[in-house]
């Protein structure tokens, strides 16, 4: 006690006239019950106040729990059920970066490389609209999709005096709720998900069609470089062998003495145009030079002297020379058409189906989730129902206080 005693004289100055050791016990004084505080016991009193008035507030209780419960049940049975297919995708194609490919792959951290540009555009073909818009049309799901405007009977749209029926804009709006594009950003892996209700096989016709759209759409807007000189090259052979055609005709005629005078099939201006329209690029500099070797070999030809050859050698010559010329061209053309497929093999974009969709049971739809449902609806129901059991116990102590304070006044 001396100590404490000194203490508190020593930070409280003010205390010097207090008899300090009334005011401060020694810890087994503090100890006993009637020196412990109150609210020690508050816990205990609370909880059993708190199982009294659930008690009382049963009837409360169990019919909200009961209520929410039935609600629960009700919507498990009025909700239609919506069937859910996956298909998974690997995005291919696209060339990448080698320097870029080597940079991330030196990073920390984990970036997919899989796919790279091609994952973005798979993904954005498969939310785009006008994918959407293919589907409704193939499928014919205007009807499906707004079927309180659709008259079976009939075959034929119910619609006021100034309303329009629906286009495949708004089909394609309202598909745009059943369907759903994710992309793993560690693997890269997109994933096509169809929601659709009542009908399972809708949502694996859906499914279906959308991925069929889809490589359609990647075919048709992927105009690469590539495609493009693929294009030319296929068109310049395509060339090439009629002019073969052509000179193999004159040869025969030729022979058979039906024309004298050989034309020139080919000249300047052809492989001039041929020379302009090859693009600039490292693997086709062999079919420039090439180009160059054949249009010395015609000048030479135009230049010969005519005295020392007669007509007949001359034109046979002439014949022969540019049958060489374009056998050398079509040779020339076709290997780099070869090569232009391969490279547009390269750079197209297109995918791989991993997992594909499929058809789900019936019996066993994705939504409702009734179990899940269920639960909901008790646990709710429960929680709630204490809520409002406290609510009214409280709303009656401040009633019944009012009331005393009333009478004592």
């Amino acid at each position: 006690m001396n100590r404490y005693h000194f203490i508190l004289k020593a930070v409280f100055p003010f205390l010097q006239g207090y008899n300090i050791n009334h005011y401060v016990k020694s810890p087994e004084e503090n100890l006993k019950p009637e020196n412990l505080p109150p609210e020690t016991f508050d816990d205990e009193i609370d909880l059993y106040e708190l199982w009294l008035t659930l008690k009382r507030r049963k009837k409360t209780v169990i019919g909200i729990t009961v209520l929410f419960t039935t609600i629960a049940l009700v919507l498990c049975f009025v909700l239609p059920p919506t069937y859910r297919t996956e298909a998974s995708l690997m995005p291919l194609g696209g060339e990448q970066s080698s320097k870029l490919s080597s940079l991330l792959s030196s990073l920390p951290i984990s970036i997919p490389l899989p796919g790279g540009q091609a994952g973005i555009t798979v993904e954005s073909v498969l939310n785009s609209r006008i994918l959407r818009e293919r589907i409704v049309k193939d499928l014919n799901l205007l009807p499906v999709l707004f079927p309180d405007k659709w008259d079976e009977t009939t075959e034929s749209w119910k619609l006021a005096e100034d309303e329009t029926p629906p286009t495949l804009i708004d089909g394609a709006k309202k598909l745009e709720d059943f369907m759903s594009v994710s992309t793993d950003k560690k693997t890269g892996v997109v994933t096509l998900t169809v929601d659709f209700p009542k009908d399972p096989e809708m949502s694996y016709r859906i499914a279906i069609t959308a991925l069929k759209e889809a490589r359609n759409i990647l075919n048709e807007k992927a105009f690469t470089l590539a495609k493009k000189y693929r294009i030319y090259v296929e068109k310049q052979l395509a060339l090439a062998k009629e002019k073969y055609q052509e000179l193999e005709r004159i040869y025969k005629d030729f022979m058979n003495g039906k024309i004298k005078d050989v034309p020139f099939i080919i000249g300047d201006h052809d492989l001039e145009d041929l020379k302009s329209n090859v693009p600039e690029k490292a693997e086709i500099e062999k079919l420039k030079k090439e180009i160059e070797r054949l249009k010395a070999h015609l000048n030479t030809l135009r230049k010969s002297s005519y005295v020392s050859v007669s007509d007949y050698q001359l034109n046979l010559q002439k014949l022969q020379t540019q049958m060489e010329i374009v056998k050398q061209l079509l040779v020339t053309l076709a290997g780099e058409y070869e090569m232009a497929k391969a490279q547009e093999m390269k750079e197209q974009i297109s995918f791989q189906v991993i997992d594909p969709p499929y058809i789900p049971p019936r019996d066993k739809p994705y939504k409702p989730k009734k179990g899940l449902i269920v639960t909901v609806g008790f646990v709710s129901g429960l929680f709630l129902g204490i809520f409002a059991a406290f609510f009214r116990e409280w709303l009656e102590n401040v009633k019944k206080k009012r009331e005393e304070e009333k009478v004592n006044a």
